[in-house]
């Protein structure tokens, strides 16, 4: 799965992020949890923020990561009225609170920003449709593969001893981002370090072979 939420989205909607609140939130700080009720959208200034679905038994699903210029809440634009997902910072995040009443109205006359939010949707359904797909077709070391193939193309950086994930990533959040017990994701982690194809420390990982992760998604 490649990047889908497209940064140029912020580009010229600042009028109407400067009517939005700035919140500053902490690492792990809930910004809604279902229930909610859903009366605005949310725009990333900086950090990273987490959108899990959570089911009755407590079980959570990683549904997508959202970072700097990027949005978030976007269901509140299109009649939800309460939040169905979880929204977490991952880390310490800095956040515009754009109201939606207050958002369709200035957007209702830019069809530029109209077809922006569309293109969106269809990149998000398409996001959803690659998370069904790996958990009912592949098994955890394929799922666990191809997630960290998109952690690297999309927050990777570049060291001397591989690819790192550029961000704080818990073995918990990797088993939530690809529905897996934590367990189970921590064994095929070990199994790939002792493989040479990953370093892994504490919270973080750098990817060493490319290649070789790439063959395991092949199971």
């Amino acid at each position: 799965m490649e990047t889908t939420q497209e940064k140029w989205l912020l580009v010229g909607i600042e009028p109407a992020l400067e009517q939005g609140d700035r919140l500053r939130v902490l690492a792990r700080e809930t910004v809604y949890h279902p229930g909610t009720p859903s009366t605005s959208v949310y725009f990333v200034k900086e950090g990273k923020i987490k959108l899990s679905y959570l089911d009755p038994s407590g079980k959570r699903i990683t549904l997508a990561l959202r970072g700097a210029g990027e949005m978030f809440g976007e269901m509140a634009l299109v009649g939800e009225q309460r939040r169905r997902h979880h929204a977490e910072a991952i880390e310490e995040s800095e956040l515009i609170r754009v109201d939606r009443d207050v958002f369709l109205s200035w957007a209702r006359h830019r069809p530029e920003i109209l077809l922006r939010l569309l293109q969106l949707f269809g990149l998000w359904v398409r996001d959803l449709e690659e998370i069904v797909e790996d958990l009912a077709f592949r098994d955890i070391q394929a799922r666990l593969s191809r997630q960290l193939l998109r952690l690297s193309h999309e927050y990777g950086v570049k060291t001397k001893t591989g690819i790192l994930i550029g961000f704080r990533l818990t073995h918990r959040d990797l088993a939530e981002m690809i529905g897996s017990a934590r367990e189970n994701t921590t064994v095929v982690l070990n199994r790939f370090e002792r493989e040479g194809i990953l370093d892994k420390r504490r919270y973080q990982i750098v990817i060493k072979d490319v290649e070789g992760l790439k063959g395991k998604c092949q199971s």
